[in-house]
């Protein structure tokens, strides 16, 4: 199988996101920069049995319940098994295939450097493919210790471990246009960027619940 990923060349290509973490709680401001005048939360959907997945919006409704900012996967999936008796998850620190997809279609026309893209994935995983184990380690808020990856924005979709479960939770051009940021314990995903990608991001079809 064709890969896209491979490890970067520099760690120095992390530096502009290597910030101090002065500790919990995590804020929107762990995952991405707020230098960038946009910022966007992105959800994974939620998985029930057999993999059928559900949107946040679709359990919300079910449980008559407003979605705002403050949602929280787990508690979402407490409430509607109580409910229905169906017990559904979240994953946490990575990205579902088809938002990953959906996301680097529509970054991809916001940034001049499409064909060169910098990824990072946690060091601590222990199945981390090894033709990426010996990336460079670079320190990422919050205090997290991620193998620095790149390629072109495809590799985005590209799984980091042999149990082709996990995606990188860092993503960003070269030419620094947008970010977009998770984490290990994160059950949704932030992109930073300007106006005019976060509106598009906002806007595209592919969000409109079915």
């Amino acid at each position: 199988m064709k890969t896209n990923l491979a490890p970067a060349k520099s760690a120095s290509s992390a530096d502009w996101l290597a910030r101090g973490f002065p500790g919990p709680p995590l804020l929107v401001s762990t995952f991405v920069p707020e230098t960038f005048p946009a910022i966007v939360r992105v959800l994974n959907p939620l998985v029930g049995a057999a993999g059928r997945k559900l949107s946040w919006t679709a359990v919300a409704q079910e449980l008559d319940l407003p979605l705002n900012g403050a949602a929280v996967g787990d508690r979402l999936c407490q409430n509607y098994r109580a409910k229905t008796g169906e017990k559904i998850n979240v994953d946490f620190g990575t990205l579902d295939y088809q938002v990953a997809s959906a996301l680097a279609e529509v970054l991809s026309r916001h940034t001049t450097t499409p064909d060169k893209c910098f990824f990072a994935a946690w060091a601590g995983y222990s199945d981390i493919r090894d033709d990426l184990a010996g990336a460079p380690v670079v320190i990422l808020p919050p205090e997290r210790e991620m193998y620095l990856l790149e390629g072109p924005i495809e590799a985005a979709t590209e799984s980091v471990d042999e149990h082709h479960s996990r995606r990188s939770l860092r993503w960003w051009p070269a030419d620094q246009t947008w970010c977009v940021g998770n984490d290990l314990y994160a059950d949704s995903v932030y992109v930073a960027g300007s106006t005019e990608c976060v509106s598009a991001l906002v806007e595209d079809p592919v969000w409109k619940p079915s």
